[in-house]
């Protein structure tokens, strides 16, 4: 069945960002909370789970501090990341293919931005590295992605079968099956174990420029 409607993740498929988040991040809580050890590998652990920011927070605070952090504790660290984020990515570090979002604006009924970053900062940011013109919609926290994944089904009158998702980490899949739409998984190096979850996707790209071809085979 053809596609009619396809959507991308944002950070770490469209634009090189995760490194960029997870530093962020990390200063954050060295600064907030004094943290110096064990950051990161409690930031690759939640990376496999689809968390919105909040979420995220809040598990990298109970790990490391052994605590719940207050209303006010977390509100500190959403506003203080969602500032400095944004300001990170004012450079646009896109990845080298992102015009293939062009070219698929051409081929397809529906384009669509998903991602767990607060919405109003992913369309600030996509509107400032001037992608989001090609979007119909972009999407992003405090909502999950199978809840906008289901929203974009129902409210365009798509089958899931004609909608497409491509991302970067196994809870992109994990989604997209809930959600019972095709998935493509744009990947770098993986472990044998994640490997075995990727097995989970329709498609397994090593590089994004390989997205239009698999999409020009499926239509």
């Amino acid at each position: 069945m053809p596609i009619k409607a396809i959507g991308f993740d944002f950070d770490g498929t469209l634009i090189e960002s995760e490194e960029e988040k997870m530093q962020e991040m990390a200063e954050m809580f060295r600064k907030k909370f004094g943290v110096h050890k064990g950051f990161h590998n409690a930031y690759i652990e939640i990376r496999k789970i689809a968390l919105n920011r909040k979420q995220k927070i809040k598990k990298i605070f109970q790990n490391l501090l052994q605590r719940e952090p207050t209303g006010k504790e977390l509100k500190l660290l959403q506003d203080h990341f969602g500032k400095h984020y944004q300001r990170r990515l004012q450079t646009c570090p896109l990845f080298q293919c992102h015009q293939l979002v062009k070219e698929l604006r051409k081929q397809v009924k529906f384009l669509f931005l998903l991602s767990l970053e607060e919405k109003k900062e992913v369309q600030q940011v996509a509107r400032h590295c001037g992608i989001a013109q090609y979007f119909d919609e972009i999407l992003g926290g405090p909502k999950g992605k199978v809840e906008h994944l289901l929203h974009i089904v129902k409210k365009h009158h798509l089958k899931p079968s004609e909608v497409m998702y491509v991302g970067d980490s196994h809870s992109d899949v994990a989604a997209s099956k809930k959600a019972g739409i095709k998935v493509i998984l744009v990947g770098k190096k993986r472990t044998y174990e994640q490997l075995k979850d990727d097995l989970q996707a329709d498609f397994v790209l090593s590089n994004l420029c390989d997205v239009q071809k698999k999409i020009d085979g499926i239509q």
